[in-house]
């Protein structure tokens, strides 16, 4: 498994079957499966399309996140457990329910590619809960997840891909970038691979309020190759 799994995720999106439009040889199809049969703890799985060792990679990896998720899901009922002996609970119970959920969305639209956005949601108290969201891209022809580094392989495409995304967003209101290092575009980025370029992902609070969400900013390939 490329990726590691360490950061608690969001997506009101459930999809129970999704066919991608891509070669017919390697067309995918995704299920939704669920960890240790939690309806709220939602993963894609891979059961047509792309060789069986294809599959099982794409499908190792998956099962890598849904262990991950249950885990978080098991610390998140202990802590509400112990949190509401508390007498702040016992005096604000509905600020004890806590959750933990996940979900997922085929996305991106490049026909090599499998590419998924895997999120979580938890809340543990106070104003409102916070997810993360991952960009997860699989190659068809190899199985493997493709990380941002394979498409920005020097420091040089990364500023260049910042510089593009300050100059979009600087003059929008909606967004917390004002300089240019407001926005952070590294190694660890998540993404999303499109047709003719990225979507890179930016976590809730990272350059926009909570409300606005988790923000994909589209980056043509020009602007990096």
């Amino acid at each position: 498994m490329k990726k590691t799994w360490l950061i608690p995720l969001l997506s009101a999106t459930l999809i129970l079957t999704t066919t991608l439009s891509v070669d017919a040889a390697t067309k995918p199809t995704v299920i939704t499966k669920y960890a240790k049969d939690k309806k709220s703890l939602k993963y894609p799985y891979v059961t047509k399309g792309p060789s069986t060792s294809v599959r099982n990679s794409i499908n190792a990896d998956l099962t890598a996140f849904s262990k991950f998720t249950y885990q978080n899901y098991l610390e998140v009922e202990a802590f509400e457990k112990e949190e509401k002996k508390s007498s702040f609970c016992k005096n604000n119970p509905s600020m004890c329910n806590f959750t933990y959920s996940t979900s997922y969305k085929v996305s991106g639209s490049h026909s090599s590619y499998l590419t998924f956005i895997l999120s979580d949601y938890e809340y543990t108290g106070g104003a409102h809960g916070l997810g993360y969201k991952y960009g997860v891209n699989y190659s068809l022809k190899t199985g493997k997840e493709i990380p941002i580094t394979s498409v920005l392989k020097t420091s040089t495409q990364q500023k260049k891909v910042e510089k593009y995304i300050y100059n979009k967003l600087k003059n929008n209101n909606d967004y917390f970038v004002d300089t240019l290092s407001d926005v952070d575009v590294s190694k660890n980025s998540e993404y999303l691979m499109m047709k003719d370029g990225i979507k890179v992902i930016f976590q809730s609070y990272e350059i926009a309020p909570y409300s606005t969400g988790q923000p994909e900013i589209y980056v043509p390939k020009s602007v990096y190759n």
